[in-house]
């Protein structure tokens, strides 16, 4: 087996001559040894160039990446800081909105408190990006937890405003803040007066205004008609009668009319016309007796008429 040889024989269809090679087994075993180092060693070439130029794209690629990330959050900064700016200026219109509404105000350490939240390793592996940007995505972070708090208890604030500002609102349309006659004249005061009937001092638990016979009764503010009294003793008590509950603890009561508009327990509005001014009752002429009353106590109806 040693002994034998190859014989490799090669020759040309264009009529050269026929060549022979004769090769044993050590000179096939050494030309295999060096093609398949000469193929190692290419390979390891072509290895390590595409590995360099991998490596060198890979470094440039992340340089450009970390370029743009950097330029992201200055972007974000600068978004974040217009953020604050403007939260700023709702923090203030909500506070000046408190005080309209007459709410405590919030105070500020309270709006700018921080809340936890995930930290930057609940959003994956960040060991590659730079230490700077990562210093900078936590404070973009920690900014916009804040943000997010403030807008959340400003949120909170406006509705507690509005619910307020209803309540008010309700309640400024159910008191009482107007003169039930147009341009009437005011006869007698609420107070301590000289009853004309009996010339003797007493006390006056409304108010007075003289307008001619049939001149149209307001009344003074949202509420519910609770008494209508139509049947009354001539020259005696209030006469013909509407009284009205506005809630809140308020009443009103309109006395010595001539007709009434109204029925019990119907809901009118400020302005809504009552009846018609007259002289039923214990009346000396054309007027309506005007009370308020406060807890089931008179108080001075001049108080709530606005001029």
């Amino acid at each position: 087996m040693r002994n034998k040889q190859i014989k490799v024989i090669y020759f040309s269809f264009g009529g050269s001559d026929v060549r022979e090679i004769s090769l044993n087994w050590k000179k096939i075993i050494l030309i295999s040894s060096t093609v398949f180092t000469i193929l190692i060693f290419l390979v390891s070439v072509v290895v390590g160039l595409t590995t360099d130029f991998f490596h060198n794209w890979q470094i440039s690629h992340l340089s450009k990446a970390n370029t743009q990330l950097t330029n992201l959050l200055d972007d974000m900064t600068r978004r974040v800081s217009i953020l604050e700016s403007q939260v700023q200026n709702l923090e203030k219109e909500d506070n000046d909105l408190r005080i309209f509404v007459d709410l405590p105000q919030i105070d500020s350490d309270v709006r700018k408190l921080g809340i936890g939240g995930q930290s930057l390793a609940a959003y994956g592996n960040i060991a590659a990006i730079p230490e700077d940007s990562r210093t900078e995505a936590l404070h973009i972070k920690n900014l916009l937890d804040n943000l997010e708090q403030r807008i959340q208890i400003a949120s909170e604030s406006r509705n507690e405003i509005i619910d307020k500002y209803s309540q008010d609102l309700k309640q400024i349309k159910h008191t009482p803040s107007i003169c039930p006659v147009v341009n009437g004249r005011y006869t007698d005061r609420f107070g301590y007066r000289l009853d004309p009937l009996l010339d003797k001092v007493r006390p006056h638990h409304g108010l007075d205004i003289a307008a001619a016979r049939g001149t149209p009764i307001h009344s003074s503010a949202d509420g519910v008609v609770t008494l209508v009294v139509e049947k009354y003793r001539p020259n005696y008590g209030y006469g013909k009668l509407v009284e009205i509950d506005h809630g809140y603890g308020v009443k009103t009561r309109y006395a010595h009319l001539n007709a009434i508009l109204v029925k019990e327990n119907q809901k009118i509005t400020r302005h809504t016309i009552i009846g018609h001014v007259g002289d039923t009752g214990r009346s000396t002429g054309p007027h309506v007796h005007y009370e308020v009353l406060v807890e089931g106590k008179p108080v001075n109806p001049e108080h709530y008429i606005l001029d």
